[in-house]
Formats: structure tokens, sequence, C-alpha cells
């Protein structure tokens, strides 16, 4: 088999792997109909990701990749921090119909899940609340803080939110949402 064909194989696989993992979550997608979809037998997407596992976790790199991607256009779209802040509340609400409540329950909820995901994750949501703290901060629209400090507060609401997030309920969702980005940019700013 040529390297093309390799990596077509592996595209079709990735493909059919994230549409199955956002709308079926880990565990009740089925490595069969991934590899039926695809168009590849069982044994090729054993040979390019190791297990369903490694194949969900591959998935998550990439969807992450491509929303925090998202995140830093809509906050550099935006004229202040606050308003940067809103946008990442904002696309976080819209995009929500993208990942549905048993992908991010199986992504954050299984332990050894989590802890193979939650590293890249964390270092790109660093980043970005660190831009925003850093401009707010340089604008004079946020007080003085501790960047290391507010970043790690701000990211533990990152670890609590999937606990208490209302997935079952697109309005509740949506308050829940609100009123956190409210507390934050409340605790941020001067008002």
């Amino acid at each position: 088999m040529s390297e093309r064909q390799s990596e077509r194989k592996q595209r079709r696989i990735m493909e059919e792997a994230e549409r199955h993992f956002l709308s079926l979550g880990l565990r009740a997608a089925s490595v069969d109909q991934i590899a039926a979809a695809a168009g590849v037998s069982k044994v090729t997407l054993y040979r390019h990701y190791g297990s369903k596992d490694d194949l969900f976790v591959e998935c998550v790199r990439r969807i992450t990749d491509r929303h925090f991607c998202e995140l830093d256009d809509a906050v550099a779209a935006q004229p202040t921090a606050t308003a940067g802040l809103a946008a990442v509340f904002a696309h976080n609400i819209e995009s929500r119909s993208r990942y549905q409540p048993a992908f991010i329950r199986d992504m954050m909820g299984i332990p050894h899940i989590w802890e193979r995901v939650r590293g890249f994750r964390e270092t790109k949501a660093a980043a970005l609340i660190t831009s925003i703290l850093e401009s707010g901060i340089a604008s004079g629209e946020f007080r003085d803080m501790h960047l290391g400090h507010t970043t790690r507060l701000i990211m533990s609401f990152g670890e609590a939110v999937p606990r208490l997030y209302p997935y079952d309920d697109e309005q509740e969702a949506e308050r829940f949402l609100q009123s956190l980005y409210d507390f934050l940019t409340g605790a941020l700013t001067y008002r």
C-alpha cells in the first residue's frame, strides 16, 4: 500500500471516528461501525490507532485544536478584553451543538481518558486565558492581578463546570454559562 493510500485511509478513519464519537461518545460508538463507515477493516483501523481509546484521544486532540483555533480567531476579532472573554463564552454556547453530552461526559468523565487529554486541553486554555488577562490588564480594563494564579483559578472552573453543567437542558445550560461569564467578568473588572 502506498503512503498516499495509507494517509487517505487514516483520514477517512478519523473523519468517521469524529462523526461517531461526537454524536455517541466513546462508550456507545462502535469500532465496527467506524471501520465500516470509513471503508476499512477493523485490523486496518487498529493498525493506525492501537485501540478505541487511542482513536478517541486522537479525535479529542484534533477537535481541541480546531476549537481553540476558532476561539483564538473569535477573541482576536474583539476590540476589548471583556469582549474577548464574552466571545469565548458565546463561542462555547454556540459550539455546544457540535459536542453532544455523551461526548463531553466520556471525554471528561472517564478518568483514564481525561488524564490523557487534560494536559493539551489545559495548555491551550491557559494560553488563551492568559492572553485575554494580559490584554485586559494592559488596557486598564481588568484590575492588576497575578496572571498565573488567576489563570489557574479560572481554569479550575473548567474542572468544576462539567460536574455542575446541565447537559440535558439547553436553556438552563445557556443560563449556567451566562452566570459563569457574569461572575468572571465581575471578578476581573473594576465594576
